[in-house]
């Protein structure tokens, strides 16, 4: 019979420095002391934020290989995934696999004993999940008026706006809006044009059309 294993992930991001994955390990090892565990495993991933978790090489090959029964500990929450639905998404994977996820920045997602009894886990990963989503569309609608407000502005101050000029494509409007709303992270515009697959040139003058200049 194959034993259930205890892993560790953590995430830090290419472009803080001042991050680092020990500070996170060594949170995750006192917590495995004061609730009399072992860590079998710590995998990590030094990434951009902005990156789903699934494209996170080492996230994505620990994943292949966790079992019913298993655990995964994370210090952080949203270390699981770039924004709120990919973390969302991930944990719903994850306990549709029957893993469970303790997560020590969350209540009740930090108690040990009631995340190893299946029912209580599932209950309080069922809570998180529908809590979770609601913020996250909350966040959403914020976002969604202050670009309304910001565009009401803009037609009170005589700004002509319509349909941006032709030679934008759209994947590129659509992810512009996100990194401009912060779901990036705190990711560069050289590391943004990098992941669209574009210059920083070409990402300046797609910006510029957009505003209309």
């Amino acid at each position: 019979m194959v034993e259930n294993k205890i892993i560790s992930y953590m995430r830090i991001s290419t472009n803080n420095k001042t991050q680092k994955v020990d500070r996170q390990q060594q949170t995750i090892i006192e917590y495995s002391i004061r609730n009399n565990f072992r860590v079998d495993e710590f995998v990590s991933d030094i990434i951009t934020g902005g990156t789903k978790a699934d494209n996170r090489p080492n996230y994505h090959n620990m994943k292949k290989h966790l079992r019913k029964g298993d655990a995964l500990i994370i210090s952080d929450v949203d270390r699981l995934g770039r924004n709120a639905d990919d973390v969302i998404m991930e944990i719903k994977d994850l306990q549709a696999k029957g893993v469970r996820v303790v997560a020590l920045d969350v209540p009740f997602l930090n108690d040990w004993e009631k995340m190893n009894d299946d029912s209580l886990s599932k209950m309080v990963i069922d809570i998180f999940v529908t809590l979770k989503a609601h913020i996250a569309q909350q966040e959403k609608e914020k976002i969604h008026d202050r670009v309304m407000q910001g565009l009401d502005a803009a037609r009170k101050n005589g700004k002509k706006l319509g349909r941006p000029a032709t030679g934008v494509p759209k994947n590129f409007i659509k992810e512009y809006n996100k990194f401009q709303s912060g779901e990036y992270g705190n990711m560069s515009v050289v590391q943004f044009a990098k992941l669209q697959g574009i210059a920083v040139s070409t990402f300046y003058k797609y910006v510029n059309i957009l505003k209309g200049n």
